[in-house]
């Protein structure tokens, strides 16, 4: 059993935890350099720490069995739903270590599997939307927002974000067998294989933020869909950065991604539009936000299929091989 040793920790009996693609890409190795090094820094070692045995799940919803000498928000026995940053082991296990900045009460209305299913996707379509677009509840009303690969976890916890936000218009493309996932969550949808998407996207803008879960000839293009000179942004998801690190290593790497960024927004900077990645990264702010929207049912959990503890391999193989239309979530009591 993990043993809580800073402050500010939890220590959570697992009862349910998603498998998103992260979780799969790490069982190949992917983002080893980076995290290694981050993992090093955040243990304060001056040795180089090893990532084995590699420990998946970057969300979890459980019950707290201890907590660290300064916790005062949460007590033992409190049910939390709470992400797990890639540098620690994770929730696909008994017991998960994370801190209070990553977790928030469970609404008392859901059950384990349902609470966890949006969280990991929401941290990160908040990473990008609010961190990075600087969007919030009190400043969306008339923007409005294109979503690439909208069907995906990311993208459905994006649109659902954005509507709780009262967003002007949430433009989201997908195929055509996914539409109708993204038309219930009250966004447009776009079929990306349509011959005359480029007509349809511009007649749907001009857009103050894109966010891209995807990277394609059409998520390239669609930066001259955004207003001019109206400090839009696009924001992506899918950065280079854990792949170049661990192809390259750490300081060629990050030379790499920063190369590959500058040649990516230097068109649309002569527009006075951004271009910018985001990555997940522990928010308080979101996890608040979160427990209070599932609570009232303003974001909604979508969940494709639940499976047993026993069933973990299997899991991984299909979040590795099919492209979903909600989560795949482990019940630890099933």
């Amino acid at each position: 059993m993990p043993v809580v040793k800073r402050s500010n920790e939890l220590l959570i009996k697992v009862k349910a935890a998603s498998v998103n693609p992260i979780d799969v890409r790490m069982t190949e190795g992917y983002g080893n350099e980076l995290l290694s090094k981050w993992r090093q820094f955040h243990e304060s070692s001056w040795q180089p720490i090893s990532r084995l045995p590699l420990i998946g799940g970057r969300d979890v919803s459980g019950e707290i069995v201890e907590i660290g000498s300064k916790v005062s928000e949460f007590k033992k026995g409190d049910q939390v739903i709470a992400t797990v940053p890639g540098i620690l082991n994770g929730s696909h296990a008994e017991y998960v270590l994370t801190d209070t900045t990553n977790a928030v009460r469970k609404p008392e209305k859901l059950s384990y599997t349902d609470a966890v299913s949006m969280v990991y996707t929401t941290a990160t379509a908040w990473a990008a939307l609010s961190s990075i677009g600087q969007l919030n509840p009190r400043n969306s009303e008339w923007n409005r927002v294109l979503i690439h690969g909208g069907s995906g976890g990311v993208g459905t916890s994006a649109i659902q974000l954005l509507k709780s936000w009262n967003i002007d218009k949430v433009v989201a493309t997908s195929s055509a067998k996914n539409s109708d996932i993204i038309k219930q969550l009250g966004a447009i949808s776009l079929d990306y294989n349509d011959k005359d998407i480029k007509e349809k996207i511009v007649a749907e803008g001009p857009f103050d933020v894109i966010l891209s879960c995807a990277d394609t000839d059409i998520t390239r293009w669609s930066d001259a869909s955004m207003g001019i000179w109206r400090n839009c942004i696009h924001v992506s998801v899918v950065s280079p950065m854990l792949k170049d690190t661990d192809r390259y290593g750490l300081p060629l790497g990050l030379l790499s991604v920063a190369c590959k960024h500058f040649a990516r927004s230097f068109e649309s900077a002569k527009s006075g539009r951004w271009y910018s990645y985001a990555f997940f990264m522990p928010n308080k702010d979101c996890m608040n936000y979160l427990g209070e929207a599932l609570e009232s049912g303003k974001i909604k959990p979508i969940v494709e299929r639940v499976m047993s503890f026993d069933q973990m391999a299997e899991a991984y193989d299909i979040v590795g091989k099919v492209h979903g239309r909600g989560k795949t979530v482990i019940d630890y009591e099933k």
